[in-house]
């Protein structure tokens, strides 16, 4: 007998996570599930871990090429059975009621859709600068790392759009919400584990603000936008550069790898204003 609740998670390069991701979930209050694994080409030994779990409830796939973030979502919902899908990440730790909230709000209220309060690393936890920071408190970021939705209502909107290689799951969000509400649960509860950003990651992830443009073409989304001017801290950071050092008495800076990061601050900066401008002329449309 299949389940109604399918998990899906897309993991790349999370060795150093997946195990306490999946032993989150194999721990839940609510036992009839299955835990979809998409993994889009992972390099390290994510497998090796994922192996060391015996449970018929954990069904590994691997991508034969590169799909990216939105398109190994879509296959995961294809190969899902469940009526109600759970989203969460390899990094992420659910709490250990995580589906019974979820599926409560699902099934008790007219929501097709329902998210979950985000921690980075835990309520009391202060990051520092050079944590890579995930959080949802008070809702409305419809993050994937702690969501679940009808299946019906995914497959009715086509699933995540997949040109987005970032916020696809904040499209599909504004999309659902067209044929029904997101409920928010604070009791939901999903805990990301601690991430240092390199500088690599840094720079790279200038590229995000492309799909910015994309948003706001399709649902004028002006979010952490002033007017037209997406991230204005970080355009002005671009046009001045000693802004940067502003960083130093707004952040915390407890390791090494936080000072290491700052020259790179400035750059991700200019980088990220080419990737927004040289989208908008793709796109035809006109930020700033």
């Amino acid at each position: 007998m299949q389940s109604d609740i399918s998990v899906i998670i897309c993991i790349r390069n999370v060795e150093n996570y997946i195990d306490k991701c999946i032993k989150s979930l194999l721990n839940q209050t609510y036992n009839d599930f299955e835990v979809i694994l998409i993994d889009d080409m992972c390099t390290d030994k994510t497998i090796n871990v994922v192996r060391k779990f015996d449970d018929k409830r954990i069904k590994y796939f691997k991508n034969e090429k590169n799909l990216g973030i939105a398109k190994s979502r879509n296959k995961g919902i294809k190969l899902s059975q469940g009526k109600y899908i759970f989203f969460t990440d390899g990094d992420c730790i659910v709490s250990k009621n995580w589906i019974d909230q979820g599926i409560k709000s699902l099934k008790a209220t007219e929501c097709v859709g329902v998210e979950g309060k985000i921690y980075y690393v835990s309520e009391e936890y202060r990051p520092t600068f050079s944590d890579y920071i995930s959080e949802n408190k008070y809702g409305g970021q419809f993050m994937t790392g702690n969501i679940a939705y009808k299946k019906s209502v995914i497959e009715s909107v086509g699933g995540f759009d997949e040109r987005y290689s970032y916020f696809e799951d904040r499209d599909l969000a504004l999309r659902i919400m067209k044929r029904g509400k997101i409920c928010f649960n604070p009791n939901m509860i999903v805990y990301v584990q601690q991430q240092t950003r390199t500088p690599k990651e840094l720079i790279e992830s200038a590229s995000h603000i492309r799909n910015r443009v994309y948003l706001f073409k399709k649902f004028r989304e002006r979010k952490l936008m002033l007017w037209r001017i997406v991230y204005p801290l970080n355009l002005a950071k671009a046009l001045f550069p000693p802004i940067v050092f502003v960083s130093l008495f707004f952040h915390r800076f407890r390791k090494l790898d936080g000072f290491k990061l700052l020259p790179y601050v400035y750059i991700h900066a200019i980088y990220e204003r080419l990737q927004l401008w040289n989208e908008c002329a793709k796109e035809r449309g006109f930020l700033i």
